[in-house]
């Protein structure tokens, strides 16, 4: 725009062309660029228009999943790449809205493979629990988060087994808390290992 007083007053008059919708996809789309990758504002700007603009999504808001926390465990994952390729495929069929059982599967079994590497065994996410205790406490971490990420682990396992791999009763409501503990779990085990 050739009267604007700047670039970011030139950008704003610049989108007024555009629908809500395409406004949406156009500042995410800026905010994704490689050179904006770690820059903490922009990411806090994408985070906004994510929260507030939900509906204007492509996919109707649908990937609300912390994208930021996505990229983090992706990363953390890299050294692990049987965990990292079914950690991916979860991701690819939540973008493409496929929420059949193998979604959370995936998830299930890539943080399961993780464990398998880290704890050096060959024994099911279940089986893992009292490894994990023993590895945690060895690592030093407090009485009080080993037992409490003892628990969730073994929740998130009896879930798991409930409602995933021994029937098909996922609620798609569920799926974004389920990915993102995942991911935390990930990044926490990597990260103290």
């Amino acid at each position: 725009m050739a009267g604007a007083s700047n670039k970011r007053t030139a950008l704003a008059e610049n989108l007024k062309a555009f629908l809500p919708e395409q406004r949406f996809q156009i500042i995410k789309e800026l905010c994704e660029l490689e050179k904006f990758k770690t820059n903490k504002n922009v990411k806090d700007l994408k985070f906004k228009l994510l929260a507030k603009y939900p509906n204007l999504a492509e996919n109707g808001g649908m990937f609300l999943i912390n994208e930021s926390l996505i990229d983090e465990t992706s990363c953390w994952l890299k050294e692990y790449p049987d965990s990292l390729k079914l950690y991916e495929d979860a991701l690819k069929k939540y973008k493409g809205k496929i929420f059949e059982r193998n979604l959370l599967d995936d998830l299930r079994v890539s943080l399961e493979k993780l464990l398998k590497a880290i704890l050096t065994n060959n024994q099911s996410l279940e089986k893992q629990i009292p490894d994990i205790g023993k590895y945690l406490k060895d690592r030093k971490c407090s009485p009080e988060l080993n037992n409490m990420f003892v628990k969730l682990i073994d929740y998130y396992a009896k879930y798991q087994n409930t409602y995933v791999k021994h029937d098909d009763k996922v609620n798609e409501n569920e799926i974004e808390i389920m990915f993102e503990m995942t991911s935390s779990f990930v990044k926490f085990f990597i990260r103290i290992s």
